[in-house]
């Protein structure tokens, strides 16, 4: 009983011993995995380029705050609300649905210092070239909008500080009250703060993170693509290796038992 358990050194050595068959077997593997992937339908990929800026001229920024508004332009070019407005131009396209669900499954985003890429991958290139300027152009436009909200939440944040500063305050009384506040009665800049300050609390939602520093260009417009991508070779490749190998360890291991079965019947 005990020559028939497995060890890690005899594991070894039935690897070796039988090494040609674990040499064929995962490169018979990967071979496989590269027809595999030579054989499916080719693979097309275009992208569209939105660059952000911002001018620190303006307002200074700690890294937590850039890395924030970034990200809130991200969340912005992939939201649902643009991507169901490039789904509206595929139906008005007549795609089919499997072609809708299949273009829209392959939408992604790569963002590199301050821009951010927009790919589509589809067998059909037109396709890849056209709705990757479609949701550039789409994008571009929700950020651009935001950041109007985002400088008119900027212009109502100084009027809201500048009535504060003519209230009565508690804490500083040796700073005397603006002239301009005269005019006004104590009621009429609470009212006014208040209608104000309810105008701000509405445009900073609507303006989504983006900040008023912020520039957004669409700096380059997709083409159609002419070569497919290499897109899932290796991993392909690999995976047909790893099977092989596997089969092979299965094989030597049979191979080995079934030699053990015809030693113990010979007389």
């Amino acid at each position: 009983m005990l020559k028939n358990e497995f060890t890690l050194i005899k594991g070894i050595e039935n690897i070796l011993s039988n090494w040609w068959i674990v040499l064929l077997f995962t490169t018979m593997g990967g071979v496989t995995g590269y027809l595999f992937h030579l054989f499916k339908p080719p693979i097309y990929e275009a992208t569209s380029h939105l660059t952000i800026s911002m001018f620190f001229e303006k307002r200074e920024l700690t890294q937590y705050e850039q890395d924030h508004a970034f990200l809130a332009a991200g969340a912005v070019i992939s939201s649902s609300d643009v991507i169901n407005s490039v789904k509206k131009i595929m139906v008005a396209d007549e795609l089919t649905s499997e072609e809708i669900d299949r273009l829209l499954g392959n939408l992604s985003i790569e963002y590199r210092e301050s821009i951010w890429d927009l790919h589509v991958r589809d067998r059909n290139p037109v396709l890849t070239a056209r709705y990757a300027n479609f949701w550039a152009n789409i994008a571009e436009q929700r950020l651009n909008d935001a950041l109007k909200h985002s400088l008119l939440t900027a212009q109502l944040q100084t009027q809201v500080d500048s009535l504060q500063n003519c209230l009565p305050s508690s804490t500083n009384l040796t700073v005397p009250v603006p002239v301009a506040c005269k005019s006004f009665s104590l009621d009429e800049i609470n009212s006014k703060i208040q209608e104000w300050s309810n105008e701000l609390a509405a445009e900073q939602a609507l303006s989504l993170g983006i900040l008023p520093i912020m520039t957004i260009t669409l700096s380059q417009t997709a083409t159609v693509p002419l070569d497919p991508v290499l897109y899932g070779r290796a991993s392909v490749v690999m995976a047909g290796a790893c099977i092989g190998f596997v089969l092979s360890l299965w094989i030597t291991g049979n191979r080995k038992g079934h030699r053990r079965d015809k030693n113990l019947q010979t007389p």
